[in-house]
């Protein structure tokens, strides 16, 4: 069975600028959207002119990548907008990276301001270096 996160978009464009330019993602059209591909057969969906976009308080989509800290620097680099500290309950270092037990995490917001996810995990050494 293949599960991929639907994200509602008010604008197709923008949105595909954002997750394929900015964010590296290849993308396609689908029937009634856009399929946006990531590693290992990750796939999520671009659902447009959704007036409700970013209606979801919480992350609607979360993607694992195998060096979060160089990857959160590359997106900032092309402009990416992360979350910080004023906007989660919780610390953030540095490189705006919550590292909770045997993950790392980091908040950014596409066009219409839905909140992803990029996440590592690792093991407790590298937790601790």
């Amino acid at each position: 069975m293949h599960v991929g996160p639907v994200i509602a978009v008010t604008d197709l464009a923008r949105a595909r600028a954002f997750y394929e330019d900015a964010l590296g993602l290849e993308g396609e059209e689908t029937p009634g959207g856009w399929a946006l591909h990531a590693d290992e057969g990750t796939v999520a969906y671009l659902l447009p002119d959704v007036p409700e976009a970013a209606s979801a308080t919480w992350p609607i989509a979360s993607f694992r990548v195998a060096q979060l800290r160089e990857k959160v620097r590359s997106l900032r680099a092309n402009g990416v907008p992360f979350l910080n500290n004023d906007d989660l309950p919780f610390d953030l270092d540095e490189d705006s990276i919550s590292v909770t037990g045997l993950m790392q995490v980091a908040w950014i917001r596409d066009p219409d301001g839905s909140v992803l996810t990029l996440f590592q995990r690792t093991d407790a050494q590298q937790v601790a270096g």
